[in-house]
Formats: C-alpha cells, structure tokens, sequence
C-alpha cells in the first residue's frame, strides 16, 4: 500500500534503494510499503491532533495563558458596583423607614392605650365609691346625728348629745374627720366627728380648701400638696363587708358600727338604733351588743367598719387617696396613690330638693344645707400621657363641667383625654323614690 500525497515530496532513501539498489528486485513487498516523508508527516499531524488540551496547552506560552484565564473569569466594573451600591442603599433605606414608622405608629398606640386605660380605672374607681355614699349598713338614710333615739350620741351611750353640744353640727364638716383635730372639749374627739359626718356622707371643694385642711395639719398625715385648680371629693360609708366575713380585716381598735335590727318593747329597742365604737377583737362582745331581726340574742346584727376616704389630684398629677387609718392609739388618714397622668378632677352635683329622689337642679358647689339632698354626680377628668411626643404641642382650650382650662405651663408636649362619667348615689336617691 502506497499513499502518495504531493509530488513535490522526495522519496525516502528507502525508496531510492528499492529503485535503484543492490536489494531493488530481491524484495517485491518492501515497495508496496514504502512511504514518502510528506506521508509520515500526513501520518504526524492527526495524531497530533488526537491529544489531550493539557498536553497541547504545554506549549502555549504563560502570557497567552494568562489572558485567556482573565477572559473566562471576568468581575464586576466600578460601574455595576455603584449601581450595585445604590439599590442596596436604596433597598435599606426603605426598609429602616418602614422599620421606624412602624415602630413609632407602636409606640403611639401603647401610648394611647396606657392612658385610656388610666382613665377609665380612676373613672371606675371614683364611680364605685360615689355609688357607696349613704350606704350605713342597715341603718336608715339619712342618718341624723342628733337624733335621741337612734342617733349615735343618744342617752344611754358613752357619749350623748349634751356631751357634743358644743359641736355645731347643722354645718358641714371638714374633709379629714375622725383624727379629732377639728373638734374639743368631748369625751371622744374623734367618735364626735365620725357622728356629725355621717349626716353629710359626701363632700367636695377646691384642691385649694383641702390644702388648707392638711396645712392645718387636720389629717395628721403627711401627704403631697393638691392641684389648687383642681378638686376633691370626701366620702364616708360603711364597709361593704361585714366584720367576720370572708376577706374582711380583723378588729384593730378603729371604729365600727352597729345597726339594732330587732324591734322589741321591753328592751327598749324601736330598731334602727346605731352603736359607734372604736373597738378591738377582745371587747367587740362585750361593746356590740345589739341582736337581727330575728331578735335572737346568739345571732348579733351586722358590725360594720367605718370608713373615711378623700381623692384629689397632686401638684404631680397623681390621682391620690387619703384612708382613715387605725396607727397606734391615734386615727390618722394613709396616702396612696392611684393612678398617674391625671390633671384635672372636676364634678357637678345632682340636687334633689324636692325629696322625691330626682334631681332638680346641677350645682358645682352646692350649699351646706344641700349636700345630703345630692342624688348623683357628673365627674370630669382629664389625663395626659406619661411622655411627651416629640414636635407635639396641646393649645387647646377644654371645657370641663361647664368651665374654661388651658393646659398648664410647660406640659403642652403631652396629649389628653377628656372624659366624664354620671353617677347615681343609689343610697339615697333610690330610697327616695
């Protein structure tokens, strides 16, 4: 087999020898395989060819290597980076501006609720109370203090009315009664004023009066100075547990009272009588001895603790209360406070003059002789939030129980509810009607 591929290649000696040579006829077969040099380079080339890329790359010189390395692997230009750069800014900003509305539309909600929520508690809080006023366990309504025959100073008791005769007690008396500082020359100050103020079971006047009172040091009781633009409300009642019962605190030497519920003629006894005495767990017996209406000597009445309150709003806009307390030998009003943010506490009385139970006329500042015909109340309060919001300012002008205010100097930063509520002093207009 012979391939011949160019004429312009020259035979092989090989070739040469077999045409010309000594061996030229001896060796037929070594002519039909004879190859020209352009055939074994034909041959060279596609084995070559067949390779591996790694053994032919070995005779690329390192340059070109390197260019075509920097081709395959081409980054990033400066260009697609700041444009990178700017959405991912882009991209946070929105996100941080989410972040921060949301966060702030939060906090103004907490906010919100926190202060709705002190509202409505100190709202709740005064509308329990005020619904006790005139609440005396079984006694009747209104109890008059100077009454004979079921009075608590009438005959037969420690204390009568010629021992309280120097008491003028056709007149309201002071907020802060029971620590007897208001009144002398009886055999118990204090039992004296705890008789003449349940005749007036409900009393109310400027933060400026009360302030007064405790200036007087009448509530031995140190306490924080009231808002004098604001307004407080003093209330006595019963407590509405009966001593024994479950919950109810154990005698300390306070002062309770007992309603007689039996009505008998041979003791005496017309019912509706009423004991008040200071007493403790070892003579309450021997001192509450009146019987229920089953006149059953084993079975006594109710025994009640008396109770004294007063609430007014500090200079720090705390909506506090003052607790007629038993400490040591001495009676004394307990502060507590209550509920924060509360600005203003303001009320308008319902008068019944009539006595048929139903209001006849509004009165911010009833008379002395009108109190025990108030029949309910419409309370005004206004809280503010505890922290102030920035780039806020409150210039309104509010309307509270029918008069002006104006937020006070350098609380504008603070946003406010105005809410009021009505109340009916159950105890005294429903026994009305």
């Amino acid at each position: 087999m012979s391939i011949t591929y160019s004429n312009k290649c020259s035979a092989s000696p090989l070739s040469r020898r077999g045409a010309g040579g000594a061996n030229s006829g001896a060796d037929k077969s070594s002519d039909r395989c004879s190859v020209s040099i352009c055939d074994c380079a034909a041959l060279v080339t596609p084995i070559a060819m067949s390779y591996p890329a790694a053994a032919r790359s070995q005779s690329v010189s390192p340059l070109a290597r390197h260019i075509g390395a920097a081709k395959r692997a081409r980054g990033f230009g400066i260009v697609e980076l700041m444009i990178a750069l700017s959405l991912g800014l882009v991209v946070i900003l929105g996100v941080t501006t989410l972040f921060t509305d949301t966060s702030r539309a939060l906090s103004d909600i907490n906010r919100s609720g926190r202060q709705l929520e002190s509202t409505l508690f100190a709202l709740d809080l005064l509308a329990t109370e005020l619904g006790l006023v005139g609440y005396w366990g079984e006694a009747r309504y209104p109890v008059d203090a100077k009454d004979p025959a079921t009075g608590p100073f009438r005959t037969g008791e420690d204390m009568d009315l010629a021992d309280v005769s120097s008491m003028t007690m056709s007149v309201q008396p002071p907020a802060c009664i029971g620590s007897g500082a208001t009144v002398s020359g009886t055999p118990d100050d204090e039992k004296a004023e705890l008789g003449w103020a349940m005749s007036w079971p409900v009393y109310s006047a400027t933060g400026a009066d009360l302030e007064a009172e405790l200036t007087a040091d009448t509530c031995e009781t140190a306490t924080s100075t009231p808002r004098a633009g604001s307004e407080f409300v003093a209330i006595r009642r019963a407590s509405t547990c009966a001593m024994g019962s479950t919950g109810c605190p154990d005698y300390d030497g306070s002062f309770y009272l007992q309603t007689n519920g039996c009505y008998d003629e041979n003791l005496g006894l017309t019912g509706g009588e009423i004991k008040l005495y200071s007493v403790t767990a070892a003579d309450v017996d021997s001192t509450m001895t009146y019987m229920g209406q089953a006149c059953d000597s084993s079975v006594a009445a109710p025994i009640y603790r008396y109770q004294s309150r007063i609430y007014y709003v500090d200079q720090n806009d705390v909506l506090v209360r003052l607790s007629l307390e038993q400490s040591s030998a001495d009676m004394v009003y307990v502060r507590e406070n209550l509920v924060d943010g509360v600005e203003l506490l303001r009320f308008e009385w319902l008068v019944d003059s009539s006595g048929d139970g139903r209001y006849d006329s509004i009165s911010r500042a009833p008379a002395a002789g009108e109190w025990p015909n108030v029949v309910g109340v419409k309370m005004w309060i206004v809280t503010r939030a505890n922290l102030e919001e920035p780039g806020y300012t409150d210039t309104r002008v509010y309307t509270v129980a029918g008069e002006s205010w104006t937020v006070p100097s350098g609380n504008e930063g603070y946003r406010r509810l105005l809410q009021s509520r009505t109340v009916e002093l159950v105890n005294v207009g429903a026994r009305r009607r």
